[in-house]
Parts: C-alpha cells; sequence; structure tokens
C-alpha cells in the first residue's frame, strides 16, 4: 500500500511540474514597427525577405543593380554608354558598337570571377528577343573587366557590344540565365539613344 501510495504521488508530482511547464507566458513577439522598418530597409536594398535580390526592372544609367547568381552576389553600375561607328577602321556586324562602362563590386562572402560577373549580361533593343554578349576582350584597346574580387572589393572596366540602331537600349541578365536558376534575379538597364555620348 505504501509502495503504490509513493508512486501515485510521484505521478501527481510529474503532472504539477508538467501543467506548470505548459502555462508559463510565452516572449511577446517583436513589435510590428521593427518588421516594418526592416521589410522597408529590404525594399531600399532590393533584397526579398529570404536573403535573395528581388528584379530591378527600371535601372538607368548611374545606377546600381544587385544580382545574386550561382558564381555569387554582385552590384552592377552602369557608369557611361558610347555608341561607336567602327574600331580602327572596323565596322560592325550591326549599326553600331555599344561601349558600356560598368563596375562590378562583389557583395557576397565569397571571391568572384569578375569576368563570369560580366558575362551574364546582355546588350539588346527588344525586350522579346535576344540579346548581344561582351566582346571587349578581343580587342587589346578596351579595358575588359576581369579578375577576382574578394568580398568587397570592385573593378571598373569596359563591354562592348554589337547594337543596331534604335531609339532604347537595355541592358540586362540573359534572360535564360534566370530561367534556368543560375542568376536568381534580373536587373535591366534601359536608356534612350539620346542619353548615350
Amino acid at each position: 500500500m505504501e509502495k503504490s501510495l509513493t508512486v501515485i504521488s510521484s505521478m501527481l508530482i510529474a503532472l504539477i511540474v508538467l501543467v506548470a511547464c505548459n502555462t508559463e507566458e510565452t516572449p511577446e513577439p517583436e513589435s510590428e514597427s521593427n518588421e516594418v522598418e526592416t521589410d522597408q530597409s529590404d525594399k531600399e536594398n532590393n533584397v526579398l525577405a529570404e536573403g535573395e535580390f528581388d528584379d530591378q526592372l527600371d535601372l538607368a544609367i548611374g545606377d546600381t543593380g544587385r544580382v545574386d547568381t550561382l558564381s555569387g552576389a554582385y552590384g552592377v553600375t552602369v557608369d557611361r554608354v558610347e555608341l561607336l561607328e567602327d574600331i580602327d577602321g572596323e565596322l560592325p556586324e550591326l549599326d553600331h558598337f555599344l561601349l558600356v562602362t560598368y563596375t562590378v563590386q562583389n557583395i557576397g562572402d565569397e571571391d568572384l570571377d569578375a569576368r563570369e560577373a560580366v558575362d551574364i549580361l546582355e546588350s539588346t533593343h527588344r525586350l522579346e528577343g535576344s540579346g548581344y554578349s561582351d566582346n571587349a576582350q578581343y580587342y587589346e584597346q578596351f579595358n575588359a573587366i576581369e579578375g577576382i574580387l574578394a568580398p568587397d572589393e570592385q573593378v571598373t572596366g569596359e563591354a562592348l557590344y554589337s547594337a543596331y540602331d534604335s531609339e532604347e537600349y537595355f541592358l540586362r541578365v540573359t534572360d535564360g540565365l534566370v530561367g534556368s536558376g543560375a542568376a536568381k534575379n534580373q536587373i535591366q538597364f534601359s536608356f534612350q539613344k539620346g542619353d548615350i555620348e
């Protein structure tokens, strides 16, 4: 009988402890104002809640687009754009050469190949069509973008594209790369022919 009372007492104590644990006050969630501030800050940096960059489709000359790829995360600034009719007498395959000066900054945690960062970008005059890739590395007179960038390092250099004559031009991440997931978001610069030097 004494043994049964001991077992029952032990069970009652365990039950009381269990009930006490379940009725402890839970901490209050963070205030809504903090969440709003974080969301606003994320929007300003074009960052989604998960930490990935959002699409940035309304960029202009002088703006910086931030892109996240399998190679790393980086910022791309279009510093300057020029239309060239020829290169030392060599005529373009299309109507013009489009010479773009970019600054690429590694904003990720790992080293970044600057050449790969520029290679995902293309020039086009029609968003529905395909674009043209950079050919600056094939010409000695241009400062093609290359090298390995450590986190926070940046490099400025030139990219050379073939271009049709148009009133408007676009620079963007190649659509197929976004579709395949090699690039996690799209950046798109647009500018008028009148904005080009």
